[in-house]
């Protein structure tokens, strides 16, 4: 892939989902996304979406390191997202504007799970398949 082009995606996304949380944090979050409320589970599938988009986007811009007993099942990427968002939503319970919500919590280990196995199926395919790869190396 161009590594190039995938990290600046995932720079860009990081920084896009920074702007969520701070907007979350500032109680300003009707104001932008208040049709989450009307979608059944909203807040839990936009847990998973933007997580699972992070997680994917992370973890094809860092090439994994070779596995070991402690990433044969999670990357060291993914180890750090995990340690980041968990930080994250804990750190809610001490903001007046935010809850500390074990739901969202485990949307966001799906969403890190999904990313994570869809960055690793994508690095196959790429590999296995001549044609893929020499489109997305030129």
């Amino acid at each position: 892939m161009k590594r190039t082009l995938v990290r600046t995606a995932a720079l860009a996304f990081i920084v896009f989902f920074i702007i969520i949380i701070r907007i979350a944090d500032r109680g300003e979050g009707n104001l932008w996304w208040a049709f989450i409320g009307s979608i059944p589970y909203g807040d839990k599938v936009g847990h998973l979406g933007l997580v699972g988009m992070l997680s994917l986007l992370c973890n094809l811009a860092i090439p994994p390191r070779p596995a070991t007993r402690w990433t044969r099942c999670i990357t060291l990427t993914t180890w750090v997202l995990l340690v980041l968002l968990s930080l994250e939503e804990l750190a809610q319970a001490f903001i007046p504007t935010r809850t500390c919500d074990l739901f969202d919590w485990l949307a966001d280990l799906a969403g890190l799970v999904l990313g994570q196995s869809a960055a690793s199926l994508l690095r196959r395919w790429v590999a296995r398949d001549p044609k893929v790869k020499s489109v997305i190396q030129s």
